[in-house]
């Protein structure tokens, strides 16, 4: 049987690295033949649009990566309809993130499109661009594996951890060539996403931002920069690639909170995956139907699902002369009770078709005002933070130091990212309990890590599961 499951899972990987019907299920959509699959610059380029439309999957950042760590947290309150994601609601133990597959198959996409770059003969401009394209993403896939599925160097917990997640550099497009490397260390991985991140940049740093934020730029690299230094503890290099994204001019900081929310493109992105008609994921995991009971903004007719809505506690949260509250609103039908998020509310005109900020300007001035805090730096970090609240109608903070500054840097994350995914995260890296409504979740308790799915176990012998699990 353990055989048949490594059999199937190799056959498995080598379809999807290979399938050009899912590599180029993008804009611009081409065509190319599977025999001469990445030996010229058309084919680079549908395989790299083919990599930018993983992420739309709802392991990543379809759903998964906004909703739940939401609901992992004590942000959101499910209201079962559809019976989608409770288990997530209810930290049951497997009930998690579930990214792997997902993300390995785009790493291996991601190295494969990195051997090409190097055997076919391309001009030096599209090498380095393409290459300091996927590098970022495949940085950003790495960083949402470690974070997910092992301790946080801020928040590592030594009788428990067991490593960080393997890493793969080389690409496969066969069974003899599949690899099973044992889980690289916490620091490892983090080594091998700053080395990636730090090329990237190198590489995109002169090519302006004409295409974001829909594709990869120098500014989109130091955004990601100063959350994964935030999350290795390594403050002064995540100050630095704060000030480097905003300089870059790749993303802007509107005076309202409310407007870029209602743009065809948010104002604040530094990285946005973009939805087509042809990649709306639809009326029962889009991100639309996971958080609304209408389809659209002020739609009077109730539509299916809306389970995902707002805790108590995170709407106690917002001062009642919050600017953000206009992105909440009372839904329909059985939600006429509870309060929805109107963030992602087929603002482009199609129902369920909402693009996704990955990265916006106002977490690169809560990475840079945390990191601030870290250093002692008390004065600037109230100086970054309220920009934020001066902006959502807030009074601006004074004369506060220690772990209040901490505090409301956290509070103002809450109110700011609410829906967006970064609730669970913060409160990992930080060591902090997830109180919530029904119970409370130590920040040492096994559910606080994703499980490494069970095939992956079965096929690997050198790829040991995390606890509880």
């Amino acid at each position: 049987m353990k055989k048949n499951r490594l059999i199937y899972f190799a056959i498995g990987l080598i379809l999807t690295i290979s399938s050009c019907a899912e590599w180029l299920n993008v804009e611009p959509r081409q065509s190319i033949d599977s025999a001469t699959a990445l030996s010229s610059q058309e084919a680079i380029t549908a395989a790299t649009n083919g990599i930018y439309a993983r992420f739309r999957a709802v392991a990543l950042y379809g759903r998964d990566f906004l909703a739940v760590p939401e609901l992992l947290a004590d942000n959101a309150f499910n209201t079962g309809a559809g019976n989608r994601l409770v288990g997530q609601f209810n930290n049951q133990p497997g009930a998690h993130m579930a990214n792997w597959g997902t993300a390995y198959f785009t790493i291996n996409q991601i190295n494969l499109v990195l051997k090409a770059l190097g055997e076919v003969e391309l001009p030096v401009a599209f090498r380095n661009r393409i290459r300091g394209e996927v590098l970022f993403l495949r940085a950003l896939l790495y960083h949402d594996l470690v974070r997910v599925y092992a301790y946080d160097p801020t928040a590592d917990i030594a009788d428990f951890n067991l490593g960080g997640v393997p890493i793969l550099e080389t690409g496969s497009l066969s069974v003899a060539d599949v690899v099973y490397p044992a889980r690289a260390t916490v620091q490892e991985v983090y080594n091998f996403i700053y080395s990636d991140l730090e090329e990237s940049y190198s590489l995109l740093q002169n090519l302006g931002n004409q295409r974001r934020p829909h594709f990869v730029t120098a500014g989109a690299v130091a955004a990601l920069f100063s959350r994964v230094a935030l999350y290795r503890g390594d403050y002064q290099r995540a100050i630095a690639q704060a000030e480097l994204a905003f300089g870059s001019g790749g993303a802007t900081f509107p005076n309202n909170p409310v407007n870029g929310w209602r743009s065809p493109i948010h104002p604040e992105s530094f990285f946005e995956i973009v939805f087509t008609t042809p990649d709306n994921i639809g009326a029962n995991e889009s991100l639309r139907a996971t958080y609304m009971t209408r389809v659209f903004l002020n739609d009077p007719n109730p539509a299916s699902h809306g389970n995902v809505v707002f805790s108590e506690s995170l709407l106690a949260a917002f001062p009642n002369n919050d600017l953000r509250r206009q992105l909440q609103q009372r839904g329909l039908a059985v939600n006429s009770q509870l309060t929805e998020t109107n963030k992602f509310a087929s603002k482009n005109g199609v129902a369920n078709l909402d693009n996704v900020p990955v990265i916006r300007y106002s977490e690169v001035i809560t990475n840079k005002a945390e990191a601030h805090y870290h250093l002692g730096q008390f004065d600037a970090a109230l100086t970054e933070i309220n920009k934020l609240r001066v902006r959502a109608g807030l009074d601006a903070l004074v004369g506060i130091t220690g772990i209040q500054v901490l505090n409301e840097i956290l509070l103002e994350k809450r109110r700011e990212f609410a829906f967006e995914g970064h609730r669970f995260f913060d409160l990992k890296r930080l060591r902090r309990d997830i109180v919530k409504m029904n119970g409370v979740i130590e920040h040492t308790d096994f559910r606080i890590l994703g499980n490494i799915p069970n095939r992956e176990i079965d096929v690997n012998p050198n790829l040991v599961q995390n606890r509880g699990y």
